[in-house]
């Protein structure tokens, strides 16, 4: 078995990244701002919000418990939002709403969350198809990756491919870059958790490599075997694309660049 993880860009992976001129993703995330390069308020930049006091990180739960989040509104234009017992961050984009306030959707246009005019939170999940009111529970932290050491990351990665392995039926290999400071460490190492969990959402994927290179933008393309996933550290979590759009690439219900 070839050892993948920790090395650079392998010469097939680099060959296809390449040839392709654009990542197929959603367009909000190509729009999004970096966050340590947000000083203005949000209002001033174009945002969403009119109230600086609005761009803030809270923790919210709806009436009976059952559902608690972060949303974290500190970038402006975009929003995240990280469900309780749920390991991935979710990038959303805000969309005005019949009848006032706006509606928050993910990459893959679910809808997850809805403010109303006067600020009210109503946040949507399988549970409550039709929405449930949340309300405020305590400040919380923005939403950033951490930045993680070389040693865990390498022990993540092949445990990665461990798992992928599993999920899959065959054996997955996880190229990423031999040198990530401390700064990309945390959202390549997020990246790689995603794509692990697009490839088990995708069945009977014919993924074989996951290569993992830094960029200006996030994106994400497939050529045969191969899946190779931009990611923009400088952009945080929106930096890179989420499982449902890696699935979504994998599975053909989005398609990336032709040869």
């Amino acid at each position: 078995m070839r050892e993948a993880c920790g090395t650079s860009l392998s010469k097939r992976g680099a060959a296809a990244f390449a040839a392709a001129l654009t990542f197929t993703g959603a367009p909000s995330l190509a729009l999004a701002q970096p966050r340590q390069q947000s000083h203005a308020p949000a209002a001033a930049q174009g945002g969403l919000f009119q109230d600086q006091s609005e761009a803030s990180a809270k923790r919210y739960a709806t009436p009976d418990g059952t559902v608690r989040f972060v949303f974290d509104r500190t970038l402006g234009r975009i929003a995240l939002v990280r469900f309780e017992g749920d390991p991935e961050v979710h990038v959303l984009q805000p969309v005005a709403a019949a009848g006032g306030g706006e509606i928050y959707r993910t990459d893959d246009s679910n809808v997850i969350l809805r403010v109303t005019p006067h600020g009210g939170i109503i946040v949507y999940t399988r549970l409550h198809r039709t929405g449930a009111p949340a309300s405020e529970v305590a400040d919380a932290q923005p939403l950033e990756p951490e930045a993680v050491a070389q040693a865990y990351m390498r022990e993540r990665l092949r445990q990665l491919q461990a798992e992928a392995a599993r999920k899959v039926g065959q054996q997955v290999t996880f190229d990423t870059p031999v040198q990530v400071n401390s700064a990309a460490s945390g959202i390549v190492l997020d990246a790689a958790e995603r794509a692990a969990q697009g490839l088990a959402d995708a069945p009977m994927t014919t993924v074989r490599h996951v290569v993992i290179t830094i960029g200006s933008q996030p994106g994400v393309i497939m050529r045969e075997e191969t899946l190779t996933i931009q990611v923009a550290p400088q952009m945080g979590f929106a930096g890179r694309p989420s499982s449902a759009t890696i699935r979504n690439v994998v599975t053909g219900q989005v398609q990336g660049p032709q040869q």
